[in-house]
């Protein structure tokens, strides 16, 4: 994969990069167990900023992984306190950040993390389907 990925402009695109990004940050699960750190599918939602930022080529700018955890975390926590979405859903929960990290970049606005966070929900089983363990 190359980097920067360009932001996805199609309801496909949008799918596929969720599921790519979950499972790039499901392929560090092994490096932290290697490090002594016990993580899972629901920690990973930790990860999406990073994933976003990697995605995006901007992880070497410490102002834009600020504001990317910034968002995203205090989205979580917001929709945690809420009862918006079910943040127990790893895949949600992860989706969710992932989004709003760009949001918070500026990549992104509020309509369209919305209209991308219902298309996440409404294609949830394919995606959970596709990041499987196999």
């Amino acid at each position: 994969m190359t980097y920067p990925k360009p932001i996805s402009t199609t309801n496909e695109g949008w799918i596929i990069e969720i599921i790519d990004a979950y499972k790039d940050a499901k392929a560090a699960i092994p490096f932290a167990e290697a490090a002594g750190k016990n993580i899972s599918d629901a920690d990973l939602f930790h990860m999406a900023p990073l994933v976003c930022l990697k995605f995006r080529d901007l992880l070497s700018s410490q102002e834009s992984r600020t504001r990317a955890k910034d968002a995203a975390m205090g989205s979580y926590m917001a929709n945690v306190e809420a009862g918006n979405r079910n943040m127990n859903d790893p895949v949600i929960a992860f989706s969710l950040c992932y989004i709003i990290a760009h949001y918070g970049l500026g990549l992104l606005d509020e309509e369209k993390c919305q209209s991308i966070l219902m298309l996440v929900e409404t294609h949830l089983e394919k995606i959970k389907t596709a990041v499987a363990d196999e």
